[in-house]
């Protein structure tokens, strides 16, 4: 009975060594697959362009952020941009300019938006005629620097995309402004 208890522990080693012998190897996993990156994808060069522009314009007052689109956004306060009523370039904002439309000339994959924006003082028709003359006084001045012309849109808002109170001369001021957006080209 011995014998036959150790010949059948071995049978069933050997049959189990057999066994797995025989199986195949797994399957070899499949090469990883990269997501498509979305429209507007925050690259190395938007981050590049976004610091330094935060460095060159430190103290001005100009913000600059990434958007939840990923874009890169950059707000020009009245102070540095226009006069009431006025739509050319003043020159704080030319030097600001200048240095965006550094980073910008060989972005031949961008896309750049300049959206020029007013207070609420004047006629709504007045408003939005000024909000895009101020775009295209900043488009015109970006293209003096090198920047394509293939490469920037310009919009205006009058006053109907308020920052702050229209009510009081600071709240005023904070609403007259330009915006610019860059974009990555799909």
């Amino acid at each position: 009975m011995r014998k036959f208890a150790f010949a059948s522990a071995a049978t069933a080693a050997l049959l189990f060594i057999a066994g797995c012998a025989s199986q195949s190897p797994p399957p070899a996993s499949p090469p990883p697959v990269e997501a498509a990156a979305p429209v507007n994808s925050w690259t190395a060069r938007l981050a590049a362009l976004k610091s330094d522009l935060e460095t060159s314009t430190k103290g001005t007052g100009v913000v600059i952020e990434q958007t939840t689109d990923n874009q890169l956004h950059v707000v020009i306060p009245n102070e540095l941009s226009f006069d009431t009523g006025r739509a050319n370039v003043k020159r704080n904002l030319a030097q600001v300019l200048d240095k965006v439309a550094a980073g910008l000339k060989s972005a031949t994959a961008a896309s750049v938006r300049v959206i020029g924006h007013t207070d609420s003082t004047g006629r709504e028709e007045g408003n939005e005629r000024l909000s895009v003359s101020r775009a295209d006084s900043v488009r015109n001045h970006l293209v003096g620097r090198g920047v394509s012309t293939t490469v920037i849109t310009t919009d205006g808002r009058g006053s109907r995309e308020p920052l702050a109170d229209n009510g009081t001369a600071a709240g005023r001021a904070q609403n007259r402004r330009v915006e610019i957006f860059v974009a990555e080209k799909a």
